[in-house]
């Protein structure tokens, strides 16, 4: 038995206790109040009796419903937000509804009704914990309403505490429940309506997986995100461009963003990643440098800086030029693989070195992005681009090279 449904059988158990104890103390007392609260709260028996049964549902699978049947328990929820607003009219109804019989034993039913609110508020504060760390929105609004139950009861209290010294103040606290009740119950009512009308996630949901989806470098652009609640569950579409025109490399980007997310956002049932390499109009190729700027550089992580440049792949044109200084050069381990990730940042599409970067860290770093490798003999870096780019089939703009 899982989470749920441990606490959904407690608080079953917790309502039986607080009818008990209610059925006694309005025997004793004859109080009318206290047997309206009796049968409130056997109401909250049937409340947390759907709430299991909910839970049991919506964790069965169906082919006539292959998204599952979580949507249940927002049903649920919806139910238990009416019995608070029902909860909130018998309160009302008690307390305006005319004269009560005398009542006896007062002492009794002041102990009696503060250990139900003991009871009462112990339990829907352990209830409203458990519905928070399991996503369970059922749990959480009978929380709510077992909440509602001690505020009842506080009016209750009030009552008997007003009889005993003559004074009359359980209208006025019954005001002021009623106004908690109905706060809560429309709170309950409208989250479980955006639910089953497919309303978007929240905001902050959101934002989180647009930024674990832009932290990886491969990704060009985020061209459509769909996201939903179910129940505690949550399924998120994604159409996405990568810069990566291997569709097996693709493929596996996809599945590494569907991990990342499910990682960092908890109760995520399904994620559908379409994906499709950005248009291409430009394309960048870098090459390490050596101190003196002009000649490639022999090493890789070790080189103090590199040069980028940016072609128009029509033309040719190089619309961008840099000379970026190698941010991890004090690094003792992983520089590589720093470095090709800080490239990667960069967009780079086209690495021209010296020596062939497999096997390496740089390697698979490449290899995972789809940026190729060219290897040159030639030692001066703007001439070894010029080839790069007649290997690429990059056209060469009449003139020459701008030189910037």
């Amino acid at each position: 038995m899982e989470t749920t449904e441990k606490t959904a059988f407690l608080s079953i158990l917790t309502n039986l206790l607080l009818v008990a104890i209610n059925t006694g103390l309005a025997v004793a007392t004859g109080s009318l109040a206290i047997k309206a609260s009796a049968i409130h709260s056997l109401s909250d028996i049937v409340s947390s009796v759907i709430i299991l049964l909910g839970i049991k549902i919506s964790q069965r699978s169906s082919p006539d419903f292959p998204y599952g049947l979580y949507k249940l328990e927002n049903l649920v929820a919806l139910t238990s937000s009416l019995l608070i607003f029902y909860a909130g009219y018998e309160i009302c109804r008690e307390v305006f509804g005319g004269s009560q019989p005398q009542m006896e034993a007062i002492p009794l039913a002041v102990l009696g009704i503060i250990l139900s609110i003991l009871i009462n508020w112990a339990f829907s504060r352990y209830e409203l914990k458990k519905g928070e760390e399991t996503g369970s929105p059922s749990l959480i609004a009978d929380a709510r309403h077992n909440w509602t139950d001690t505020l009842s009861s506080l009016v209750i209290l009030c009552a008997l505490i007003g009889d005993a010294i003559g004074f009359a103040i359980d209208r006025y606290a019954a005001l002021i429940v009623v106004a908690f009740i109905a706060r809560s119950a429309f709170a309950i009512f409208l989250g479980s309506v955006r639910v089953l009308l497919d309303a978007s996630l929240d905001y902050p949901t959101l934002n989180r997986i647009r930024e674990v989806i832009l932290a990886d470098p491969r990704v060009s652009a985020i061209n459509e995100i769909w996201a939903r609640n179910a129940g505690r569950y949550k399924f998120v579409e994604l159409d996405l461009s990568f810069n990566i025109r291997d569709l097996g490399k693709g493929h596996a980007l996809s599945q590494e963003l569907a991990g990342q997310i499910k990682k960092e956002i908890e109760n995520i049932d399904r994620i559908l990643i379409h994906y499709q390499p950005h248009p291409r109009d430009y394309m960048t190729i870098g090459t390490p440098l050596a101190d003196d700027r002009l000649s490639i550089s022999e090493h890789f992580g070790e080189a103090p800086c590199f040069k980028l440049i940016t072609v128009y792949l029509r033309d040719g044109t190089i619309t961008e030029e840099h000379l970026l200084q190698n941010p991890f050069l004090q690094e003792e381990k992983g520089k590589g693989i720093k470095v090709a990730q800080w490239l990667l940042q960069n967009r780079l599409d086209v690495l021209v070195a010296k020596r062939p970067q497999e096997g390496k860290g740089p390697g698979y770093v490449f290899g995972s992005a789809g940026v190729e490798v060219l290897l040159t003999e030639e030692t001066e870096a703007d001439k070894a681009l010029v080839l790069a780019k007649k290997e690429l089939h990059i056209p060469i703009p009449e003139g020459g090279e701008r030189d910037d």
